[in-house]
């Protein structure tokens, strides 16, 4: 069936930071002079909460025993994320203008506001989009931040392409479809759409469009 507007996570979907955001973590431990560190592979495990779950869940216990452990680490990350950025999956930034000619395209993320306003400088995107939320924008979980955009931009049929569980939970509390990008972090809980590609979300999309039935992509 058409959808109206497509809503795009971005970590693990559009484009993999992690690693800038590793050494920004990891930058920020050291100044602290705390004897931790965290790979690349814990932070692409977080990816999809919000920014003080991802803390508590990586270094447990810590933001209570050092109070400036979460505006260390934040300020740390802005840096090597500002001046690296991430590396987008091929055709994403293509992809997503072609679509945005017949669709209204969105962002939603559970990213820091900051995150967001560097991610669309780095990509170019912002002329294109209708609109975008994020965590540190509207301080709501994704599925309100889905149904604030719903109610402003009066969409009726939106689908959303994430790459967790968390993602998926989102888009199923809002009661809005949802494409899973299988070449990101994580995988989805119930049998769903799958895209091992973000050519092969291009390609489910357009299908969506003429509305063809929704089979999962390989």
């Amino acid at each position: 069936m058409k959808h109206d507007a497509i809503i795009f996570d971005i970590d693990g979907t559009l484009w993999n930071a992690s690693q800038a955001s590793a050494t920004g973590w990891n930058n920020g431990l050291a100044k602290l002079n705390i004897d931790l560190r965290v790979t690349v592979a814990q932070i692409e495990g977080v990816a999809g909460n919000p920014y003080e779950k991802c803390i508590d869940i990586l270094l447990p216990g810590l933001r209570e025993q050092y109070p400036s452990l979460s505006d260390t680490l934040n300020s740390c990350e802005i840096e090597v994320v500002k001046a690296c950025g991430g590396t987008f999956y091929d055709g994403v930034l293509e992809g997503i203008k072609t679509l945005a000619d017949s669709n209204k395209i969105f962002l939603v993320s559970n990213c820091q506001e900051w995150y967001m306003k560097l991610f669309l400088q780095f990509s170019g995107l912002e002329p294109v989009l209708s609109g975008y939320d994020c965590h540190g924008m509207s301080g709501q979980p994704k599925h309100e931040m889905f149904a604030r955009l719903i109610t402003r931009f009066g969409l009726k049929r939106p689908v959303y392409v994430g790459d967790t569980a968390g993602d998926e939970k989102a888009a199923s509390l809002a009661g809005i479809d949802f494409i899973h990008a299988a070449y990101g972090f994580g995988s989805p809980v119930n049998k769903t759409v799958c895209c091992a590609s973000f050519s092969a979300v291009i390609a489910r999309l357009h299908e969506s469009a003429n509305s063809l039935p929704i089979l999962p992509v390989a």
